[in-house]
């Protein structure tokens, strides 16, 4: 039985109060602007991102040139860090240098949204996603300058020829993977300019798959582990105040952007841990590199390690099960949550 009163993905801590309600009177008028200037910011980012990238071949780094209109373009998310309401400290800075020269892979703990804009900011580097973002108009010339790569969501119904045969005469604007993602990894970390200037920048894997409440991990996947490359630990700890920053089964994403915005202040630290070289016997065995590396992080963090997983995160989505724009109680159709705030996912199908 899954207990909903303690799980990491319905935030049921930090209720809507009312002193937040008058500070939210307060701080509501403030609002459009700081969310136009970091749009404007965006922006500026989209624009020297789309010229770096302009007129080059998806399949190939960027010369040292074109990253470094990447490099300098990231600087303008500190302003949308700024109008968010974030502080960030960054501890560690000093073993970035160390994980490109020994051509890491970076792993970090998914919490919020707000970790695209930290990461993007700090290391600029290379993602994993979905191929839907690569068609995203003017996103999809950023994220093609961060060469990131892509994958399909679903696997092809029925062979289509035309629009391959059209697609090989156009110049795709995204590096969308046919086969397999972790063959294309492999490769791009392997090659000697790996990290370095004039190759592909670092790859950046969130192993947990999926967002949590910030106050433990949940269990990795081997994703990021199965390269058999040292790994770059990025430790986001979020402060957690009268409103939690992490992106979990809420009622409304727009709400939850509000009761962000309108806090006082919010507090990211991220500490750099220093790369982690696995052994022999890690490397044949992904699931105890990836245990490994996620001890390591939760001790960085004074955080404990979670039974919990991107399988309960997605069970509870297809269940439609949230929390209310309060944050004091669970909704869920009828029949899903017991009265004691218990699940049985089995009993639907779910987790067996």
């Amino acid at each position: 039985m899954y207990d909903t009163n303690n799980s990491p993905f319905l935030e049921l801590r930090t209720p809507f109060s009312d002193a937040e309600a008058w500070r939210m009177l307060l701080m509501l008028p403030l609002l459009p602007l700081r969310l136009m200037v970091a749009f404007l910011a965006c922006c500026v980012v989209a624009a020297i991102n789309t010229l770096a990238a302009w007129n080059w071949p998806v399949a190939e780094p960027l010369t040292e040139r074109r990253r470094a209109w990447v490099l300098f373009s990231k600087e303008f998310l500190v302003i949308v860090l700024w109008m968010l309401g974030f502080r960030v400290e960054v501890k560690g800075r000093e073993n970035i240098a160390k994980a490109e020269a020994l051509g890491s892979v970076i792993v970090f703990n998914h919490v919020s949204y707000v970790d695209a804009p930290a990461i993007m900011w700090l290391l600029a580097p290379s993602g994993v996603g979905k191929a839907s973002v690569s068609n995203v108009p003017v996103l999809k010339y950023v994220v093609r300058a961060y060469q990131a790569v892509f994958f399909h969501e679903e696997k092809p119904q029925r062979p289509v020829l035309k629009p391959k045969e059209k697609k090989k005469t156009e110049d795709p604007v995204a590096y969308v993977v046919t086969g397999s993602v972790t063959e294309v990894l492999q490769k791009r970390v392997s090659e000697p300019s790996y990290g370095k200037p004039g190759g592909f920048p670092m790859v950046c894997m969130a192993p947990e798959g999926t967002c949590s409440d910030g106050r433990g991990l949940l269990e990795f996947r081997t994703g990021a582990f199965v390269l058999g490359r040292p790994v770059l630990p990025v430790c986001l700890k979020y402060s957690i105040k009268e409103h939690n920053p992490a992106w979990t089964q809420v009622y409304s994403e727009l709400w939850h952007l509000i009761r962000l915005m309108c806090q006082w202040r919010n507090d990211l630290e991220i500490l750099i841990l220093p790369p982690y070289i696995p052994s022999d016997v890690e490397k044949a065995n992904p699931k105890l590199y990836a245990a490994n590396v996620r001890s390591l992080m939760a001790n960085a963090m004074g955080q404990s390690l979670l039974p919990h997983s991107h399988a309960h995160f997605l069970a509870l989505k297809k269940l439609k099960v949230m929390v209310d724009w309060s944050g004091t109680k669970v909704l869920a159709p009828p029949g899903i949550v017991d009265e004691d705030g218990k699940i049985d996912f089995a009993k639907h199908g779910l987790l067996q």
